[in-house]
């Protein structure tokens, strides 16, 4: 069972902390290491949605752990590439699917969007060439 959040609830459903199963850890980190979805491990002990977020948010030893796992799950699918791309140059491997999961599954640390520097050497464009003139039609008033 996990710790690390107060005893506030004494009656009524018992807090998710007091429900997951003994060995908790291990199996977040275990699925991490085999590159598994996080529903894997929600599933396997019996966590929905809504009780993950609640525990990311309350309890520092399991939003620690799903760090982890997240950083255990991106090593285990660039370790997919590295290996297809040492044994035969790639060439039985999938990189459109690799690189869709990568950006899906990992979007904050990969991306193949590209950005533009719209300045001048990182320096802003300090005048610009266009001019806008607005005409605004008469009504007749003035």
């Amino acid at each position: 069972m996990m710790s690390n959040t107060s005893d506030k609830n004494k009656g009524g459903r018992p807090r998710l902390e007091t429900t997951i199963p003994e060995g908790w850890k291990e199996i977040i980190l275990d699925a991490g290491k085999e590159g598994k979805h996080i529903t894997d491990f929600l599933i396997t002990l019996g966590i929905s949605w809504e009780g993950h977020y609640a525990l990311l948010k309350r309890n520092i030893m399991y939003s620690g752990t799903v760090q982890e796992y997240q950083k255990l799950c991106e090593q285990y699918w660039y370790n997919m590439a590295h290996t297809a791309m040492a044994e035969d140059g790639g060439q039985k491997f999938n990189s459109r699917l690799w690189s869709l999961i990568m950006r899906n599954k990992f979007g904050n640390n990969w991306s193949e969007q590209t950005s533009v520097d719209v300045t001048t050497k990182g320096q802003a464009i300090e005048k610009s060439p266009i001019q806008i003139e607005i005409i605004r039609p008469n009504d007749g008033g003035e």
